[in-house]
């Protein structure tokens, strides 16, 4: 008896028939076909490697095969980006490595696919040195071992491979089966080439001319052209976006599960699952749909990835301030509490040891192990450094709260392990961040792992599998069928060359094959209900549905009505209708929304816009001139600072803030008034002056590690140098009788209270004088337009602090002085300062009434250094509420 070929279209039935008599080793391309035949799922490639290990030879890891690339690629060509290269080339060697059993480089092809063949050539040998086999030719050493026969039937491997049919035909007895789907469709030229390579070697085509039985194989007919009536249980829906389409897909499974169709007879299929795969997760968890999405993500797109990506910025940079706060900020880490953040904001610590003392003293972590120095160490020694870390910040407990977690922990121990050898080898830090860098890179874990539910799937793991109803999503021009691309490094030209050389790379017309292929066997996994679906819009994007829907005659129709699929969709329901519920979730919700429709309104301002209906007893409040100021110009950013005290968190600056530099100016400008209290004749230009007096106020006012102060240091000397030396700062015969002096009194029936910064002596009487760092006149307080016009800082020095600090003595002038200008700055003669006392009085009127709207002053200064802006949300909506409050 000989070797058989099963090559109908319709393998299901005859490979589940032979699969129960129990004669047969049993191979399948996955779990799912296994589970389709109802049997031990034993795969190609595991049969190699075990085949290779029980000759001593072994599968390089990722870490491994990469090293050796590497230095193939050093030793032969010294890239200048070896990284780079490396990264770029070594998926075009595998795909040589995995495309034939030998080959030679040949000057019939361009300079740099010799060279690519040169270096894939000596890259095996470097592998094979080591007993060693790279990925892409398992199939062809384990068939050069002479494996042991064994009479097997291989089904779902309906697109074989060179190297796989190399493989089968080597480990087949008599009497073994391999389905292999032939029809005389162009689609399957490669099967057909297939087919006549094992006809060759001695396999015979069994005639099976099965007919089409489940709707997935009638349409499968429809694709290739045989048939042209789609079964009514074929159906396609139209949504306008993807989050719609998963709503509505879901909602069709959910409905399935509680008729009580099987999760496992269920599948959702998308060609680009890592697109729909975290949207449908989030979406089915609201659903309460169980979903599994199996497709592989990224290591370093888990959080435990991302947090030693970090950890590494981290260590490189040498515990900056903020990419520390972020790594100390992560779910995997120390999770602070707010006294930790208040220390932090205020210290602005940098370095591990500055970090170190707080973590220890609040955190109780120790973080010396990462202030080592970081000295050549053998391997084993870096892999338990590392392993002790994981103990400090307690990863492995943090992980398990999450599956996904929990497993990409445990893929890294297991990576770790391969780190470490040979353990005796030394490496130094660059070399070991490079190296766990690239482990990192190589690993990978289930988006979301788990057992049993409705699976997410792309169409070519689900070849061979079987499903009572499949859900086919983003079926549309572009995704399904994927277009075809060059490879960056050897492109379809160059692939054509090498095929004329024995080494059969995929053209781009066998891509486009597979690609097609790949759908009509997902079809034929259809044994009841399929439905196809797409997105109309993406990102505002007009979308086109997929060409294949009318390759098989399926008109797109609207989506059908659902019910509703989770109390959330009800509550988003119920909350626009306004009727009664015992759902709390739903009548905070309803409270919530009711308060940001009259936010958006024209309606007058309520007390979630800070008219709070509650008069302020004011008789003992001491108003300073910022607080008059911000209550004048909008009475919410008072109302928020003073009332609420909302005010922002201290936290220390690399630099100086404004009004810091402003306290640090006033203070040298102090000093050097009390000189000149002491000697009027002093010289203001003689820099040891400036000097003695910047030195005090530094030593007094600046922290000690102040990062950027030593570059600015000179800046500022400069500036206040130049301020000294102009004779607007002091007028001539002008005494500094008051420095920084401290006043309180009584102001159109205000408490008030404020310090001036210089009071002088002069012929005409007292000039009170307000030094500001900017160039420009500060803004007032609002007029009866809305316009923040109306000076209130000079008025009441002149009418309250002029009096309580020289009761003796009659002033005759304040203004602004600008240092940065180098000019004084007096009252604007346009401003009209006789409403002034109008204007106070809409401030009173405020406070009486418990009304503290947001209302900013027409140019919005009240905003331009406001704290509140997330709170009070001012923008568009303002100009809806307008003169509807009645309160200025």
């Amino acid at each position: 008896m000989g070797r058989w070929i099963y090559g109908n279209e319709h393998p299901y039935d005859k490979a589940h028939q032979l699969a129960a008599q129990g004669d047969y080793t049993v191979i399948t391309s996955s779990q799912l076909a296994a589970r389709a035949l109802s049997a031990r799922h034993q795969s190609l490639r595991s049969l190699a490697v075990k085949c290779l290990e029980n000759q001593g030879w072994r599968v390089a890891s990722p870490l491994m095969a990469q090293a050796l690339f590497r230095q193939v690629l050093q030793d032969t060509l010294q890239p200048a980006d070896l990284l780079g290269m490396a990264r770029s080339w070594m998926p075009a060697v595998q795909s040589i490595l995995q495309s034939c059993a030998g080959f030679a480089a040949s000057p019939a092809v361009s300079p740099r696919t010799q060279q690519i063949l040169q270096i894939a050539q000596q890259y095996r040998a470097a592998l094979h040195q080591r007993q060693l086999v790279d990925v892409g030719e398992v199939f062809w050493r384990a068939a050069e071992l002479q494996p042991q026969p064994q009479q097997i039937l291989v089904y779902g491997y309906f697109q074989p491979q060179p190297d796989e049919l190399a493989w089968i035909n080597a480990i087949a007895t008599s009497h073994s089966a391999f389905f292999l789907p032939c029809p005389s469709q162009a689609l399957f030229t490669d099967s057909q080439a297939a087919l006549n390579w094992l006809l060759q070697q001695g396999w015979e085509r069994v005639p099976d001319p099965t007919p089409a039985g489940t709707p997935g194989e009638t349409l499968g007919q429809i694709f290739l052209g045989v048939s042209a009536s789609p079964p009514q249980t074929a159906a396609a829906h139209g949504y306008s976006t993807a989050e719609a389409e998963i709503r509505g897909t879901l909602a069709q499974v959910k409905e399935l599960l509680l008729l009580g169709v099987p999760a496992r007879d269920i599948a959702v299929v998308a060609r680009d699952e890592t697109a729909y795969g975290p949207k449908l997760i989030d979406i089915a968890w609201e659903y309460g749909v169980p979903l599994r999405a199996l497709y592989d993500t990224p290591f370093l797109s888990t959080r435990l990835g991302g947090w030693l990506s970090l950890l590494l910025e981290v260590i490189e940079a040498g515990f900056p301030f903020e990419a520390t706060a972020k790594l100390l900020s992560h779910p995997l880490a120390s999770n602070p509490d707010g006294e930790f953040w208040s220390a932090v904001r205020s210290r602005h610590p940098r370095g591990v040891e500055q970090w170190g003392a707080i973590a220890k003293d609040l955190l109780d972590l120790d973080l010396t192990l990462l202030s080592q120095t970081y000295q050549p160490q053998r391997r084993d020694v870096w892999v338990e450094w590392w392993q002790s870390l994981f103990v400090a910040f307690d990863l492995r407990r943090r992980c398990a709260r999450w599956a996904r977690e929990s497993l990409a922990f445990n893929r890294l121990r297991a990576g770790l392990v391969e780190l470490s050898r040979p353990e005796a080898e030394e490496l130094s830090w660059p070399e070991l961040r490079q190296q766990f860098t690239d482990l990192l890179v190589s690993l990978s874990v289930p988006a979301q792992p788990g057992r049993g539910g409705v699976e997410l799937h792309r169409p070519t793991s689900v070849m061979g599998a079987r499903y009572a109803h499949v859900f086919v999503i983003g079926m549309t021009e572009g995704t399904l069928p994927a277009p075809i691309s060059n490879d960056p490094v050897l492109d379809f030209f160059e692939r054509q060359q090498l095929q004329a050389h024995g080494i059969p790379l995929a053209a781009a017309a066998a891509l486009a094959r597979r690609e097609a292929l790949a759908f009509y066997y997902l079809l034929q996994t259809v044994t009841e209900q399929v439905t196809f679906s797409y997105a109309r819009l993406k990102e505002r994007q007009a979308q086109l549905a997929s060409p294949y829907l009318d390759r098989l005659a399926l008109t797109v129709e609207p989506p059908p009505a659902l019910p509703v699929a989770s109390p959330e969709a009800l509550r988003r329901i119920l909350l626009r209708q306004s009727l009664p519920t015992e759902d709390a979730v739903l009548t905070r919700t309803a409270h919530a929304f009711a308060v940001e429709q009259h936010r958006e309104s024209s309606q007058p301002a309520d007390e979630y816009d800070g008219v709070i209906g509650i008069p302020f007893d004011y008789a003992d409040w001491p108003f300073s001139v910022s607080q008059l100021r911000n209550l004048g110009q909008c009475p919410f950013k008072w109302f928020a600072n003073k009332v609420l005290r909302l005010g922002p968190l201290e936290e220390a600056e690399d630099d100086l803030s404004s009004s810091q530099l402003g306290t640090f100016y006033h203070r040298v400008l102090e000093l050097i008034g009390v000189e000149i209290q002491r000697d009027p004749f002093v010289d203001l230009t003689r820099p040891e002056l400036l000097e003695e007096a910047f030195a005090a106020a530094e030593q007094e006012l600046m922290p000690a590690d102040s990062p950027v102060w030593g570059f600015r240091r000179q800046e500022h000397l400069r500036s206040l140098s130049l301020v000294l030396q102009h004779p607007d700062f002091l007028a001539a015969g002008a005494i500094p009788v008051v420095l920084e002096g401290a006043f309180e009194g009584e102001w159109h029936g205000l408490k008030v209270r404020g310090r001036v910064d210089r009071i002088d002596q002069t012929a005409a009487g007292l000039v009170l004088i307000d030094y500001k760092t900017g160039s420009s006149r500060p803004p007032g307080i609002k007029d009866k337009t809305g316009k923040a016009c109306i000076d209130l800082q000079l008025p009441l020095y002149q009418e309250v602090a002029g009096p309580a600090l020289c009761p003796d003595s009659t002033v005759a002038a304040a203004y602004y002085y600008s240092l940065r200008g180098r000019k004084k700055i007096p009252i604007s003669t346009t401003a009209p300062q006789h409403e002034l006392p109008d204007a106070i009085e809409r401030c009173k009127e405020h406070l009486h009434q418990g009304s503290y709207p947001v209302q900013p002053d027409n140019a919005r200064a009240a905003c331009q250094y406001c704290d509140f802006d997330a709170l009070c949300r001012q923008g568009n909506r303002l100009s809806r509420k307008e003169n509807s409050n009645g309160t200025d």
